[in-house]
């Protein structure tokens, strides 16, 4: 054989053409895999199938290759026998490794909604009995959530998964149980007539809603504790019964004898359901008053048992969610701040190893540093130094949400987005979901992955349609180098994201996303353009107090070779968050800046901006 023969049999051409076809079914598989239509196992199967296929390719055109009608002979069939066989063998290889790679501790035999070890507690429902009842019924459902969460052989769905289908009508079973991906559900409601509480409670199958036990016992009022623990035995013998199986030992943990303390801490809660009801509404005045309400209570709680951490830690959190409703007042922001501080030291000081007040404590002072209200930047680095330590020793998957973003400002990308993975499997649920999977998504795009962008920024809009941020995520996804650049739908998509913004934060987030259409104009090659929208995004340090938009301006100017600008910019961003020159040093040291600055590393005039030779 020589290359006479291979140009006469066209192998050449075959070759090309068949890598052409290959490449053609691959980009097709990916983009039906990429919108989640199939699984990813499936591309994998098929570029083995397609690497697999060259040899036969070879072989066809060999036989078949030259012009005129040929016959294929024994030994054509034969070598494509062997090539087939291999082909489907290593495909299904593949197929297995891969479905074993994505299934940890193991073989599944029940799927989730057939497994009644997973439950869910659904809110108890109050009938008679007026605000009495309404927050009996909340917190005994939310104590039995936690009674049950001490079982090693029960999977619980945290509080915040059975919040979703607290008001009525409530979805039928079956539906509830996909949504929370368990068997067995748990329902009930409460009444108060009198000194006398009465609790009814039923124990569901999830897939076909009939109802599996049920009982009804009362209790004095003054029984409240006996009550809350009959009901967790309760249900847990029911639960044993169905699995059929000994679960292990509840372990009731209350933390208070006051049976008026904590009666007053489950009205709190529910004033402050009415205050996220209101804020939800865009009444900030409203929950402001109702927050105030419900801080009152807990203090009340706290006289009737000082001993008690709960309370005192419940109040630090209100703080926390005042100085949210602060708009554009940094006075505003500190005061509650600082209210909250106060209260998750004496917190600490009641109860050290508390996990909540050490979440409080760790959230507070990075808010503080978010804001930029601390000048000194030695003491802004220790007290960033000080949060990280605390967020990381509450280990609460809502602790784990919150250090994913200190973990980004700091520039640890990877380990950042390993924090809000772990907090999102830990608790899909979580109050703060929503932040947890935009943090998921912004790491993403940080590392420059716009597959895995898109994949949790498709989550983030299935689950929280309404959700500003899972806007702002379609637009960012212009500015991946991967994307092919779309302007005009860069401006619709930006057009959505700012009037689907609260009010409290259309400005800045209008400004932020002239900056992603600015990308988006750059990637396009319409430099003018993007410049002229840059400059139309800027923002004061006023409504901008941590200079983000500096930042995100700083990205395209890069791209464009606007040097002086984009130093002067980093100067900017940088003086208000000391505590990522540190992470800016590191990666320039290891070549690793991130894809939107990558053109900085050589640049003289950065290395000097951050003191480096």
């Amino acid at each position: 054989m020589d290359f006479k023969d291979l140009r006469e049999r066209r192998v050449v051409q075959f070759l090309l053409t068949y890598a052409a076809a290959g490449w053609l079914v691959l980009q097709l598989v990916d983009q039906v895999v990429d919108r989640s239509v199939l699984p990813e196992v499936v591309y994998r199967v098929v570029l083995t199938l397609v690497v697999c296929g060259f040899p036969g390719a070879v072989i066809v055109s060999w036989f078949h290759g030259a012009r005129g009608a040929q016959e294929a002979p024994t030994i054509e069939k034969w070598l494509l026998g062997v090539v087939s066989i291999f082909a489907v063998s290593a495909s299904a290889w593949v197929a297995r490794a891969n479905v074993a790679a994505g299934v940890p501790g193991g073989p599944i035999e029940l799927g989730d909604t057939e497994d009644p070890r997973r439950v869910a507690v659904l809110y108890f429902g109050s009938q008679g009995g007026g605000d009495d009842a309404e927050f009996l019924a909340t917190g005994l459902t939310e104590s039995l959530i936690e009674e049950l969460g001490t079982v090693d052989s029960l999977t619980v769905v945290s509080r915040n998964g059975s919040q979703l289908y607290r008001d009525e009508p409530r979805p039928a079973p079956d539906s509830i149980g996909r949504a929370l991906a368990v068997g067995t559900l748990v329902d009930g409601t409460v009444a108060v007539a009198g000194d006398r509480v009465r609790v009814t409670i039923n124990v569901v199958n999830a897939a076909d809603g009939k109802q599996l036990e049920s009982t009804r016992f009362e209790r004095p009022r003054q029984e409240i504790f006996d009550l809350q623990d009959t009901l967790s035995l309760q249900v847990a013998d029911f639960l044993r019964r169905q699995i059929g199986q000994e679960l292990g030992q509840i372990v009731l943990r209350r933390g208070t004898s006051s049976q008026e303390a904590w009666e007053l801490v489950q009205q709190a809660a529910v004033v402050t359901d009415r205050a996220r009801e209101a804020l939800g509404n865009g009444d900030v005045e409203g929950a402001s008053q109702s927050y105030e309400v419900a801080d009152g209570i807990l203090g009340r709680a706290e006289t009737a048992d000082p001993t008690w951490a709960e309370p005192i830690t419940r109040r630090g959190w209100l703080a926390y969610r005042q100085s949210r409703l602060g708009g554009f007042d940094r006075a505003q922001y500190d005061q509650w701040i600082a209210v909250g501080l106060v209260h998750a030291d004496r917190a600490l000081a009641t109860e050290p190893g508390d996990a909540s007040a050490l979440e409080l404590r760790g959230t507070l002072l990075y808010w503080r540093i978010l804001l930029n209200l601390i000048p000194d930047p030695n003491v802004a680095s220790d007290a960033f130094q000080e949060a990280e330590r605390l967020l990381r020793a509450a280990g609460t998957p809502s602790a784990k949400s919150s250090l994913s973003h200190l973990l980004s400002r700091k520039g640890d990308v990877q380990l950042a987005y390993a924090a809000a993975r772990d907090s999102y499997d830990a608790d899909p649920f979580l109050e703060n979901a929503n932040l947890t999977l935009w943090r998921m998504t912004r790491t993403q795009w940080d590392l420059g992955d716009d597959r895995q962008t898109r994949r949790w920024c498709d989550e983030g809009l299935r689950r929280f349609p309404e959700d500003f941020r899972f806007r702002q995520c379609q637009l960012m996804l212009y500015a991946l180098p991967a994307v092919p650049p779309d302007v005009p739908a860069a401006w619709e998509r930006m057009r959505v994201f700012v009037e689907m913004s609260p009010p409290q934060v259309r400005e800045i987030n209008e400004k932020q996303g002239l900056q992603y259409v600015a990308m988006a104009l750059v990637r396009a090659g319409l430099a003018d353009s993007a410049r002229a929208v840059m400059v139309r995004g800027r923002a004061s340090s006023e409504i901008d107090p941590v200079r983000d938009i500096a930042l995100l301006e700083s990205m395209p100017r890069s791209w464009l070779g606007d040097w002086e600008e984009v130093v002067r910019l980093m100067g900017t961003y940088l003086s208000a968050n000391p505590s990522a020159v540190d992470g800016y040093k590191q990666s320039l040291a290891s070549n690793e800046l991130f894809w939107y600055h990558s053109r900085l590393q050589d640049r003289p005039e950065f290395r000097a901006l951050l003191g480096i030779n």
